[in-house]
């Protein structure tokens, strides 16, 4: 006999068409009342939806024997239903600790990191995760108070890739209810009454006191926010894609943001920075990164400012640049580069070869030049660019100060403070990649080539 909570979840399947036949399904159990309900239903209509399962239990190690004894629980459970049984134990405070995340989020990770795992040891084609429609209340609220935009109103997703949630339609009171009716046995968390995590306060202290003085069923309102949001979120990322293509870049380390945006189409500008940025380095950004970012539209060339998730943000000419922050570690001031060898100073590799000077090939590459080695003192020497250098450019009658050089090229400022010069004999005679010195170039009168690139 069908009770009313399972024709609830049958209903839910069947409408967001979480289920084909033929399916194996991957079931997270962590033994408490939850995931035993997603066991114990999926069990009972294997032959409705015609499909398989499996179950992962990953152990956590955060409660000591009590993490050992709901291990031992779900392997007994699955064992008594001759259901497929995998199990992993790890260590969550020590990855936590080296990872420099919340406990909350370490355990998140390993856990889904675990479930992609163990999908394709089981040769499963979906993961079931028995998110309720409390954890979506308490998700919707979390995202609200840390002001993560409509992405976050949109709640827990129903399905995402292959992972399906097929009892957010179903309260937690109403899962214990139908579980002590049917004498089903699940495990109780203690951790869960402990209020020093910002989902347990929320569960424990806040959303009881929403229900008893404003509204009992806000839990089934936030439910149907989160569906008006993820819809409205849908139409609005599509107009987001198409303006990302207009305003955005991307190259291997950057995200190239056109202030031409800012004109165009204010009204989107923050979801299209937010997006680009979420998928280029795959992070999540706050409201006060949008802010910030904004704020440097107005800012003079030059200025950077720090983000979240180890960002940082700079203002170019025509875009700001979005990049990871870089971490300098004992920074060289200069290196020698003698004749016939490479150097590497950061993150570029410097060379210079003697060749025939019969075999020289003149290139546009702005990597590769061949110069006149007659007065080459050697060795060489590699450097950042300083403000009092100057050097005579190749066709000009004169020096030129470097600054203003790389002002002329429109180097980006990112790149101009990194930007490396040549030296012989303490004298300038290549802005790396850019120019060399007139005094180096070849003539009829040269006898000796020097072959300098840089990769």
């Amino acid at each position: 006999m069908t009770n009313a909570l399972e024709q609830n979840i049958i209903k839910f399947i069947a409408e967001n068409k979480l289920i084909n036949s033929g399916d194996k399904l991957l079931i997270s159990l962590s033994g408490g009342a939850d995931s035993v309900l997603a066991l114990s239903f999926f069990d009972k209509y294997r032959r409705k939806y015609k499909i398989q399962i499996c179950a992962l239990h990953i152990n956590h190690s955060l409660r000591g024997s009590e993490s050992d004894s709901d291990e031992k629980f779900c392997q007994m459970l699955c064992n008594h239903i001759n259901i497929e049984f995998y199990s992993e134990k790890i260590d969550v405070s020590a990855f936590a600790k080296k990872e420099k995340l919340s406990i909350e989020e370490a355990a998140r990770n390993i856990r889904y990191e675990k479930l992609s795992d163990y999908l394709k040891i089981s040769k499963s084609n979906k993961i079931v995760t028995a998110h309720n429609l409390d954890d979506n209340t308490e998700t919707v609220l979390l995202n609200l108070f840390r002001g993560t935009g409509l992405k976050g109103l949109s709640g827990i997703p129903i399905k995402r890739d292959n992972i399906i949630r097929p009892f957010l339609s179903v309260s937690k009171i109403d899962i214990v209810k139908f579980l002590n009716n049917e004498g089903i046995e699940f495990r109780i968390d203690s951790t869960n009454n402990e209020n020093n995590f910002k989902r347990n306060y929320l569960r424990n202290e806040i959303i009881p006191k929403i229900k008893e003085q404003i509204n009992q069923g806000v839990d089934q309102n936030v439910l149907k926010l989160s569906q008006i949001v993820r819809n409205s979120n849908l139409i609005i990322n599509n107009l987001v894609t198409e303006n990302i293509s207009k305003f955005i870049t991307y190259t291997k380390s950057e995200v190239k943001i056109s202030k031409e945006i800012k004109i165009a189409v204010p009204q989107l500008i923050g979801e299209v920075i937010k997006l680009s940025i979420e998928e280029k380095f795959s992070v999540n950004i706050d409201y006060e990164d949008f802010i910030s970012i904004q704020n440097l539209f107005e800012l003079q060339v030059g200025s950077k400012i720090d983000l979240s998730q180890n960002l940082e943000a700079i203002s170019e000419r025509e875009y700001l640049i979005i990049k990871k922050k870089e971490i300098v570690i004992d920074e060289v001031s200069e290196v020698q580069l003698y004749f016939n060898s490479e150097i590497t100073f950061g993150s570029k590799i410097i060379g210079c070869a003697e060749v025939d000077l019969n075999k020289v090939q003149h290139s546009e590459k702005a990597d590769l030049e061949f110069i006149d080695a007659e007065n080459l003192v050697e060795p060489l020497i590699v450097r950042k660019w300083r403000a009092s250098d100057r050097f005579n450019p190749l066709g000009l009658n004169g020096t030129k100060k470097v600054s203003d050089f790389l002002t002329e090229q429109k180097v980006p400022n990112i790149q101009r403070k990194e930007q490396l010069v040549l030296l012989n004999d303490e004298k300038i005679v290549w802005i790396v990649s850019h120019r060399i010195d007139e005094s180096i170039k070849i003539s009829k009168k040269t006898e000796k080539v020097m072959k300098l690139w840089v990769k």
